[in-house]
């Protein structure tokens, strides 16, 4: 049912990070580009050399002498101060497979949160800002990651000055050193996003590559050693030829410069996007001058593949392609980098009806998204009212306190609910009615011991089928002396049926759970959500609305209970592709039972090597 892991791997170190050059961006000719530095050229280890990989395409296919994939990357980032390119590199191939796929049409995942999971979550590379590819598309298979507005970039590294220990050598540090600290309660609580797998080596020889873009339609994440003098760097240690910067010209290294940035090491990592055979561009020498023959004949280098980097859009703004991609020669990556790719995923995006988010992402939320126009909260149309005028309950007073709220709009109800806002010391004194139509609905009755104040929503069935119009009263008595409260305030959320006509539509009561949860990994305890209904009637049908985040959706068994009865199995280790289960379930085990009480939701993970979230679930019960 489950695929193998490389935490082995990591265990044993074979996976080392790569280091990044991270270019502030001056302009062309003055200033020094920064850098950060880590375990340089440890991108490649641990990689099977060329010789042991196959060639991705046929010996003797023909290949178009130009190509790309611009067309579905996410836009340029940047990665600023920080030393984390492997970071930005793998977040853009993530967005870059997510526009592949096609569901999600602007996706836009946080580096942050990713360079934490990464170190946190999976463990990897604890003490180094750097990581790789392998590493952190592993990561994303089993952890996923957040979206960027849950957890923004921040693009400058914690100094001694966020944190006393973060000084001295790397080796020294805390992890929480270069993942400037554990991102928000929120974002740790946010929905997550997977890929289907963690990917696999492919060689870096020139057709190979092109074969796999070609064929794939994607890009390729690659990484490795880093040489100052053919980037132009203004790190370089002898002198550079600035000229070709803003084409973003990276060229394959002379032995001059290999010599001198083996000396002080870093890595880089970016995208592989396209590729022009013919393009031809004049070497640079060990003077750092545009390098010809004896003869005096330009030296050239022909033969580039296009490839996207994280230095923002203050680099390369000549490129043909825009302000942030470049060029670099076959040599260099052939000899110098190591290629990794991994699979597009397949979503699968449902909208849910009334949970006021956009999730199938195309810009439209509830009733507004025609996947909605059939769903009974879009068919019966809602009215809101609110009462926010706070005024004080009378202690010990049967009277007790009396407000109204006059509707106006006609039509037949199909469902009712309310939602108070109490202040109290003591809320076990409370009673609260609401009254219209001849009809008296208590929603609270002296509960809850010594428990304070009362904030809570109340659907109701009491009065479906009466007109809507005229006077709602919420009573609020307080039963006992010494404790006294205050009703902030109150609404009503009436839903008539559509056109007035209310036909055979049963009624219904419903609820909703957005609590996200972590469903744990391998732990048969897993995640338990509850909805608790209150109302008369007994149940007909109950439908269940899952939405729910799972590398791997066959490790799941979810099942549902009420008042802590026999549990209802909806799914068992259903190959489901994707990692995104929204999904609907008719329940009939509850047919002729009190539709109050509590339904608890329980999600179970029941193998190793992945964890998820549960995002939300709602249920709807038909009453007989």
């Amino acid at each position: 049912m489950h695929r193998p892991h490389l935490r082995a791997l990591l265990v044993l170190g074979l996976l080392m990070p790569v280091g990044c050059t991270a270019d502030t961006t001056p302009p062309p000719d003055e200033g020094e580009l920064l850098f950060g530095l880590d375990a340089p050229g440890a991108a490649r280890m641990g990689a099977p050399s060329n010789d042991e990989l196959p060639n991705e395409g046929k010996a003797d296919e023909v290949l178009p002498p130009r190509f790309d994939v611009v067309a579905t990357q996410s836009p340029i980032r940047n990665q600023g101060h920080r030393g984390v390119c492997s970071i930005f590199a793998t977040t853009a191939y993530m967005e870059h497979l997510y526009l592949v796929d096609g569901t999600l049409p602007n996706p836009d995942f946080s580096e942050q949160f990713l360079q934490w999971s990464s170190k946190i979550e999976s463990g990897a590379f604890p003490h180094t800002s750097g990581s790789n590819a392998r590493t952190n598309l592993d990561n994303l298979r089993r952890y996923g990651t957040v979206m960027e507005e849950d957890a923004p970039y921040q693009s400058s590294a914690w100094t001694e000055s966020d944190d006393a220990r973060c000084t001295g050598e790397d080796a020294s540090q805390p992890t929480e050193c270069f993942t400037n600290g554990t991102p928000s309660e929120a974002a740790l609580a946010a929905v997550r996003w997977f890929l289907p797998s963690g990917g696999r080596w492919i060689s870096t020889r020139p057709d190979s590559l092109k074969a796999h873009m070609l064929h794939t339609n994607t890009a390729v994440q690659v990484g490795g050693s880093f040489f100052y003098q053919a980037w132009g760097h203004g790190g370089s240690r002898i002198p550079v030829y600035r000229g070709y910067r803003r084409q973003g010209y990276v060229l394959a290294p002379n032995a001059a410069d290999v010599a001198s940035s083996g000396e002080h090491p870093a890595g880089h990592s970016y995208l592989l996007v396209g590729w022009d055979d013919e393009l031809e561009v004049q070497a640079i020498d060990a003077e750092g001058q545009l390098a010809v023959d004896e003869a005096g004949e330009p030296i050239m280098q022909k033969g580039f593949f296009l490839f996207k980097n994280s230095w923002g859009t203050g680099w390369a703004q000549d490129n043909p392609f825009g302000p942030g991609y470049g060029w670099i020669a076959y040599d260099y990556v052939q000899d110098h980098l190591s290629a990794y790719v991994a699979e597009a995923p397949e979503l699968s995006l449902t909208e849910l009806c009334g949970d006021g988010r956009d999730n199938d992402f195309n810009g439209q939320t509830d009733c507004a998204d025609s996947a909605c126009a059939t769903d009974r909260a879009c068919i019966d149309p809602a009215h809101d009212y609110l009462d926010e005028a706070a005024a004080a309950i009378p202690d010990n007073d049967s009277a007790g306190l009396v407000r109204s709220i006059d509707v106006t709009d006609a039509g037949i109800l199909s469902g009712a609910s309310v939602s108070v806002n109490i202040t109290h010391s003591y809320r076990g004194d409370l009673e609260v009615r609401l009254e219209h139509a001849g009809v008296v609905a208590t929603l609270f009755d002296r509960q809850d011991g010594a428990a304070d104040d009362l904030v809570r929503t109340f659907d109701l069935s009491d009065f479906d089928g009466k007109e809507a119009s005229g006077a709602w009263t919420l009573t609020v008595v307080d039963h006992a002396n010494a404790d006294v409260g205050t009703l902030e305030s109150w609404s009503l959320e009436l839903t008539t049926c559509a056109g007035g006509d209310c036909g055979s539509t049963p009624t219904t009561l419903s609820g909703m759970n957005d609590t996200l949860g972590v469903i744990p990994d391998d732990d048969p305890t897993g995640v338990r959500s509850d909805i608790t209904l209150t109302g008369a009637g007994r149940v007909a049908t109950a439908r269940v609305q899952v939405d729910i985040t799972h590398p791997f959706i066959g490790d799941l068994v979810i099942s549902i209970e009420k008042d802590g009865g026999a549990p209802v199995e909806l799914l068992r280790e259903d190959l489901v592709e994707g990692n995104r289960l929204m999904r609907s379930f008719t329940v009939t085990d509850f047919a002729g039972l009190g539709a109050a009480g509590t339904y608890t939701l329980h999600v179970v993970d029941a193998a190793t090597g992945d964890q998820g979230t549960l995002n939300s679930w709602s249920l709807e019960l038909l009453l007989e």
